[in-house]
């Protein structure tokens, strides 16, 4: 238990164990460990206890406007009922709630796993008790502390995305990104499409469009100046309906992809995010830095990446010679 970072064991009599070990050259066996999670794995799942689920509604911010998140918290909760764990959501902007009073009751509840959503705004900022918890987050709003982060592969996306529209033979490839979600996600779709368009030196380089998603004026005046044939947009059904309120035929007078798609039952050509698997991956994440008694900020935070897969949609066509 001392060895795992059980917090039944006073910290003075865990570091005692730790050197002693340390001392006498003990080092964990790897085929015992792994025969001890086949093992709890195998067997009929027991309650364990719950993990937390949480969320900043700051700045009236509902988490379950996006349906990304909604599936994060969907494969979560299934993943989690495998180990044995509940997951229960939490509030750190609940009204007359405090952190201190949060981390009282995760202590006194016996929380030790925390799952942090998306927050609210890009290079969020949050002040916890967190080296009494494991913690994992959710992509890059997160600036400060670095966690464990679990993430679509965006940068990937963005390149698969590219190859399926340079496929189809379109040339004058536009991007649409706002300036927030540029920032939301450590400008991964921007790098992609950056990188793609230096490899086509010979094809017409367009400015990146970043404006808001529903600011069809401006999405207007970029259209007349720049010519695309098919446009790359970041913003998901909302510039769907702004191409829509333009009178833009889609895919007759342009073509539309998207690399982050919520789902494969969208008419939009693009790539799937899989992210009820990514909410799983964060669970196994979690569970395994509870077993082996990591906890608080990491010296070397890790990024799981979750890929997505192509949608063909109905979006695309190829362009009239």
């Amino acid at each position: 238990m001392a060895l795992k970072g059980h917090k039944s064991i006073p910290e003075k009599t865990r570091n005692r164990i730790l050197r002693i070990a340390a001392k006498l050259g003990y080092s964990p066996d790897p085929m015992l460990s792994a025969l001890a999670a086949y093992r709890t794995s195998s067997r009929p799942s027991t309650f364990h206890g719950t993990l937390a689920w949480l969320i900043n509604s700051a700045f009236g911010y509902d988490w379950r406007e996006v349906p990304q998140f909604c599936d994060y918290h969907f494969g979560a909760l299934t993943r989690a009922k495998r180990y044995g764990f509940n997951v229960e959501t939490f509030d750190l902007n609940a009204p007359e709630m405090t952190r201190e009073r949060l981390a009282a009751i995760f202590r006194a509840r016996n929380i030790q796993g925390l799952l942090l959503c998306p927050q609210p705004r890009s290079e969020t900022t949050l002040e916890f008790a967190w080296a009494e918890f494991s913690a994992v987050t959710f992509g890059y709003t997160l600036a400060s502390p670095h966690l464990h982060t679990v993430v679509s592969t965006q940068y990937r996306d963005m390149l698969l995305t590219l190859q399926h529209v340079q496929a189809w033979g379109y040339e004058r490839i536009g991007l649409m990104l706002n300036h927030e979600h540029d920032l939301r996600t450590n400008y991964n779709y921007r790098s992609g499409y950056l990188i793609a368009q230096s490899l086509r030196p010979k094809s017409p380089k367009l400015p990146v469009l970043e404006s808001a998603y529903d600011d069809y004026e401006a999405l207007r005046r970029w259209m007349r100046k720049n010519r695309p044939d098919v446009i790359i947009a970041c913003g998901g059904e909302t510039c769907v309906r702004t191409l829509k309120r333009l009178g833009v035929r889609v895919p007759q007078d342009i073509g539309l992809a998207l690399p982050n798609l919520a789902a494969a039952t969208s008419r939009v050509s693009g790539v799937v995010e899989n992210s009820t698997e990514i909410g799983a991956v964060a669970v196994d994440l979690i569970v395994a830095m509870m077993q082996r008694g990591e906890r608080g900020i990491p010296e070397y935070p890790q990024r799981i990446h979750v890929e997505g897969a192509w949608h063909p949609g109905n979006t695309l066509r190829v362009p009239a010679t």
